[in-house]
């Protein structure tokens, strides 16, 4: 790493927070571990960018973030910035703006993100990757709002136990899985657009559920749950103190709903 580019991942921190880096070249295959530790704040606001490659996002990070970053060009390295006011930090892991970005990554590139979050602080968490594959597994977390911009690809989004309220999911081309399973103590009301794929949702039996389908060319199954024309609910539904309200808007292909 440039000391050119380490002052400026440094920069938004020197205040708020203190910030470990740590950058390697094996081969030609770079990879950088950050870390920033611990302030005083309780909430905050998370914009997670990644043009195309793996993402990897999960809870357990004893600090407030530690990475895991590897990549095949060197401008490809994400620009990470912190800063704080009062009791809210914002936090910003972003792939640089680069010139006739390759969205295909070849066998010999890699572009891999390992983000690690801590569980004690709450979250706003917005996600966006252009291509590849998103894992995202958020038990543990404590989540006011999460939103999702996933493109072409394979995306996992494990929400179980976490009983968040907001949750925004746009799909492009692929497959989109989301676990809304386990225990649930307030009401959920979601935005799910899809695009041309699949969608599949596994939501907890224990609540009440509705979700209305708008806009699929393709098929619905929802085989445990009561259908009236667009809109489907479980018997649960009107009876619960909680319900989580699902708006799909799917493109074409097919909404698999399953309950657990």
């Amino acid at each position: 790493m440039s000391n050119k580019q380490l002052l400026f991942l440094l920069l938004p921190c020197l205040v708020a927070c203190e910030f470990n880096s740590e950058s390697r070249n094996n081969g030609g295959v770079r990879q950088a571990s950050q870390t920033i530790k611990l302030d005083e704040v309780e909430t905050v606001k998370t914009d997670i960018s990644m043009k195309a490659g793996r993402l990897t996002v999960k809870g357990g990070a004893e600090n407030l973030v530690d990475t895991d970053i590897t990549y095949s060009h060197e401008d490809w390295q994400p620009e990470i910035e912190y800063t704080s006011t009062g009791n809210t930090g914002r936090l910003r892991i972003e792939q640089p703006d680069i010139n006739n970005f390759n969205f295909n990554i070849g066998d010999d590139d890699a572009n891999n993100w390992i983000i690690q979050l801590n569980d004690a602080l709450r979250q706003d968490l917005n996600l966006s990757i252009g291509a590849g594959e998103t894992e995202i597994d958020l038990r543990g977390l404590k989540l006011n709002s999460v939103s999702l911009d996933a493109g072409v690809g394979e995306h996992s989004l494990n929400l179980a136990n976490t009983s968040l309220p907001d949750l925004t999911v746009n799909a492009g081309v692929g497959e989109v899985s989301i676990d809304l399973s386990g225990q649930w103590y307030n009401d959920l009301d979601a935005e799910v657009n899809g695009g041309i794929g699949e969608l599949n949702l596994l939501l907890p039996r224990e609540i009440g559920i509705r979700i209305e389908v708008n806009g699929a060319l393709g098929s619905v199954n929802a085989p445990e749950l009561n259908k009236d024309g667009r809109v489907f609910t479980n018997d649960l539904y009107g009876e619960s103190k909680y319900v989580i309200s699902l708006d799909v808007k799917a493109g074409i292909g097919s909404v698999n709903i399953s309950l657990e």
